[in-house]
């Protein structure tokens, strides 16, 4: 069995070379390849319900049209630092492509605003431009919206998995063939880690975290605050204690899902009460129907706590996979209710632990 090359051209600059050269498919060469390469540029058009800027205005607006692709230019690989650049016609309008292309990693800073101005700015005459979010990898929900925020369409590896079942590129040439394989197993991994809960994994944590947070309606941030610590494991936590209280939950890769406290927010006084939070804590998980987990408590040599201390921890790996989601999440939610109705009336004038 021949190996496939995207086990071993992993990076993006590989996945941009694929992207090129599907494009540049659709100008020169003639046949199945051809027709796949501008079926491509199509979906491309399509995606994000059609959404496009128009150059005249400098407005976001919706294409409307049979998003009929006629001449397609020569893509270019790093156009003032875009990841790929092209021109096409569709439905007999220039429309200036605009391609951020990643495999696992996201967008940094403002290069979204940054890329979507290089082209608005430029010499080049164009009326449409189409902004692309191209990820193959997971896509966090924020990741999404930010994109969004900044008129990218996000297109997927869903997306880009449903291109290639819905005509024939596959048989059209090795390589659409050996990317399609790759894509479709990165899927089949992530659904499976998904289907296992395979809590090591930054978007596993991340999909147990925000429904969690849906179900408490708590009101700090938004979404999930996830890192990688300095050996690339995952770790998410929700709410941030940077929202309007010091209480959050963690679930790191290597440990099981805590209970912890900003300590430096929370104040002396609450310091003060620690050991009765762990008491109320484990009676509130006895309820939940939970399983208590090992922690080790860091305290500093005075024998304060340091600035982020855990209250209490479960287990939420065997809940998962015998209960599912829903029934996991509401255990939890359980036992932070109970809780913070067990803990309220310890609570410091103005600390706020409901988030």
């Amino acid at each position: 069995m021949v190996p496939n090359i995207f086990e071993y051209a992993t990076k993006e600059l590989s996945q941009d070379a694929v992207i090129c050269w599907l494009v540049a498919c659709a100008s020169k060469v003639t046949g199945e390849l051809r027709e796949c390469g501008r079926n491509f540029v199509q979906v491309l058009m399509q995606s994000g319900k059609g959404a496009v800027i128009d150059a005249s205005t400098d407005q976001l607006t919706r294409h409307v049209g049979s998003y009929q692709v006629g001449e397609v230019l020569d893509p270019e690989q790093q156009y003032r630092n875009i990841d790929v650049y092209f021109r096409a016609k569709v439905d007999g309008k220039v429309v200036s492509f605009v391609i951020e292309d990643k495999t696992n990693s996201e967008m940094s800073g403002d290069q979204l605003e940054r890329y979507r101005k290089i082209v608005r700015e430029d010499e080049t005459q164009e009326d449409l431009i189409k902004l692309i979010y191209f990820k193959t990898g997971y896509v966090f929900d924020d990741e999404r919206v930010k994109a969004e925020k900044d008129w990218y369409s996000v297109f997927d590896g869903e997306n880009m998995e449903a291109f290639f079942c819905g005509g024939n590129c596959v048989r059209a040439h090795e390589i659409l063939r050996q990317f399609a394989e790759h894509v479709a197993n990165q899927l089949e991994w992530r659904r499976g880690a998904l289907k296992k809960w395979q809590l090591e994994y930054g978007f596993v944590q991340w999909e147990f975290m925000v429904r969690l947070g849906e179900v408490l309606q708590l009101e700090g941030k938004k979404w999930p605050a996830r890192w990688f610590n300095v050996g690339g494991s995952a770790w998410t936590q929700y709410p941030h204690w940077e929202g309007r209280g010091p209480l959050f939950w963690r679930l790191d890769s290597w440990k099981p899902l805590r209970l912890m406290l900003n300590t430096a927010q929370a104040g002396d006084q609450v310091l003060q009460r620690w050991d009765g939070w762990s008491r109320s804590f484990e009676e509130a998980l006895k309820e939940s129907g939970l399983s208590a987990a090992k922690f080790r408590r860091v305290r500093s040599r005075n024998g304060a706590v340091v600035s982020e201390g855990t209250i209490g921890a479960v287990e939420i790996a065997g809940c998962l996979l015998d209960e599912g989601l829903e029934k996991c999440v509401e255990r939890v939610a359980h036992l932070h209710r109970s809780f913070i109705a067990s803990v309220g009336s310890q609570l410091s004038e103005g600390v706020n632990l409901t988030v």
